[in-house]
């Protein structure tokens, strides 16, 4: 179970993908990265920037369902690019705004198994 100080849960993926697949969620992709996962896809940095990213030329697009474009299905999800995923993929659920939203933290509460809430004594 991973912990980190001023986060009030804890976290344990149980691998069920639903954080790839939250209404409304994006995913920014450096230069960097896109050229890191272009090269785990075997694909020049042209070719992964017309078929993965928003014309904003940032943005992951959205696959089936409005879910990540890179979520594999299975018996357990997982992440068909998990070597070179983004930095906000990495940093799952320690995100700074789970911090100070909390309509966005109950949103993720209510979909990730894998987030378990701090209990007030």
């Amino acid at each position: 179970m991973q912990r980190q100080q001023g986060f009030p849960f804890a976290f344990a993926c149980k691998r069920s993908g639903n954080c790839c697949a939250i209404p409304g969620g994006f995913v920014r992709v450096t230069e960097e990265e896109q050229a890191r996962i272009a090269a785990q896809l075997g694909l020049d940095l042209a070719a992964f920037r017309s078929r993965y990213l928003m014309a904003d030329g940032a943005t992951l697009k959205d696959g089936l369902g409005n879910r990540c474009v890179f979520l594999a299905d299975g018996r357990e999800a997982g992440c068909s690019i998990y070597a070179t995923r983004p930095r906000k993929c990495r940093e799952w659920p320690f995100w700074p705004e789970l911090r100070t939203d909390e309509r966005l933290r109950h949103l993720v509460l209510r979909t990730c198994p894998g987030i378990v809430p701090d209990q007030d004594p």
